[in-house]
């Protein structure tokens, strides 16, 4: 019932019933990684599930959002940089392509030289949002275009207009509408927070203040009946009212390198924030709005020697009192979520073979009402739709096929896809720096 009502909440803040039919933003429409379809294959034939078509793609680690028949992709086309002081020339494109076909709708290009690290392309899957999509590319440009021409309705340069510096691996946020705001993860001094206005990109409040503004996305949370927007950057968690800014509660949680990342999962009053570097952290949330209690954390800060989850790029889920995620070197873990207890790890959903720093991959649980809740679709760095069981018992896989091929320039030696899929219409949209594709995942 809980997560209904929250349900509820989040559907009213994007102006929109949630449907099984869309994902119109980064981990699907209440951004939790749950999928609430039915009548879903249980097991891949030997030949793999059916491709429905591949289309071109550029570079990049931003994941498809899909939304009133259109996927809609970020990703990068490079050019020949002689001079590579000014940045690695290129462009960032913003496309629309047909859900049915994999034929592009329309296009919006934007240069874009790079002067960050893993400077491959965008980082933030679009939010689309009452017809309007909003894209964020990995310098800090900021775009608002029509959902059905690529018409621009507003942008911003981030860098320019908050005299702020990209992150040393770029921009990565993912924009998040609330009522007529659209909040975004900035950076710099008095504006690491900043909302705009959805309809004109007007700025509406500013707040907080980091040397290193980190990766997470804004994160809506239900605190008591009450909203409030989580923004974990570089060096703390902070919770703001998201109407203006204001700041309720900030608890200082320095990270190495701004690494702030997974983003933050509630549970009732619970929060769970997890980092590479240090850990987790479990807190319990007070009705007065004052700083939380600390119920249990990681006490040894290390990526080598992790005793609960040292999440980095995938956020973790939560099912019936247990924590899902994987770990810094490819750990996929179960935890009870309010002790912080490890039940069972394995590496056969990331490495399938043993530790990998930085292994990788993305959780989606299945939560319609057919559905017992434990059963996951798993996208991992080396372009493989793992389907699977995860209980408190044991990880149980059904079924894997390999998808598209890891191409994204070598992580430790080895090559990746770190781009979040998108779900959809008993279909899944996957890509790689080269190529995206629709997969049906209908019986």
């Amino acid at each position: 019932m809980l997560r209904f009502l929250f349900l509820l909440l989040l559907s009213t803040a994007l102006g929109a019933p949630l449907s099984a039919g869309d994902w119109p933003q980064w981990m699907g429409p209440a951004r939790d990684g749950v999928w609430p379809e039915a009548g879903l294959i249980e097991k891949f034939p030997e030949s793999g599930p059916t491709i429905v078509w591949r289309a071109n793609a550029g570079a990049g680690y931003a994941g498809p959002a899909v939304a009133g028949g259109r996927v809609f992709v970020m990703d990068r086309e490079s050019r020949p940089t002689p001079d590579t002081s000014k940045g690695l020339q290129g462009v960032e494109r913003l496309r629309a392509i047909d859900a049915a076909t994999g034929h592009t709708l329309w296009e919006r290009s934007w240069d874009a030289p790079y002067l960050i690290d893993y400077a491959s392309g965008p980082r933030a899957t679009p939010t689309i949002h009452d017809g309007l999509v909003y894209a964020l590319g990995a310098e800090g440009h900021l775009v608002c275009v029509r959902a059905d021409t690529g018409a621009t309705v507003w942008d911003r340069a981030l860098k320019t207009d908050f005299h702020c510096s990209s992150p040393i691996w770029g921009f990565a946020g993912h924009p998040l509408i609330w009522n007529d705001l659209l909040l975004c993860l900035v950076g710099g001094q008095g504006t690491t927070a900043v909302a705009f206005d959805h309809r004109t990109g007007a700025e509406r409040w500013r707040a907080l203040s980091s040397s290193q503004a980190g990766y997470c996305p804004p994160t809506l949370i239900n605190n008591h009946g009450r909203e409030e927007v989580i923004y974990w950057h570089g060096e703390a968690i902070n919770s703001l009212d998201p109407a203006t800014g204001k700041v309720h509660w900030t608890v200082p949680r320095p990270t190495r390198f701004g690494v702030s990342m997974a983003m933050p999962r509630q549970v009732g009053d619970f929060l769970l924030v997890s980092a590479f570097w240090w850990g987790s952290r479990m807190m319990r949330l007070q009705k007065d709005q004052s700083e939380p209690e600390v119920v249990w954390e990681t006490t040894r800060e290390s990526d080598t020697r992790t005793e609960h989850l040292n999440a980095l790029m995938c956020t973790p889920l939560h099912h019936n009192g247990f924590l899902y995620g994987v770990c810094s070197y490819g750990q996929l873990r179960c935890l009870e979520w309010k002790s912080g207890r490890r039940q069972w790890e394995t590496f056969a959903a990331t490495s399938g073979t043993g530790e990998e720093r930085w292994s990788n991959a993305f959780l989606t649980r299945l939560s319609h009402p057919s559905e017992d809740g434990h059963r996951f679709i798993i996208f991992n760095e080396k372009g493989e739709l793992i389907l699977a069981r995860l209980t408190p018992e044991a990880y149980q896989e059904t079924s894997r096929a390999a998808i598209v091929t890891p191409d994204c320039p070598s992580v430790k030696d080895r090559p990746v896809v770190w781009t979040h899929p998108a779900y959809a219409g008993r279909r899944a949209y996957v890509k790689n720096n080269s190529e995206i594709v629709c997969v049906d995942l209908a019986p």
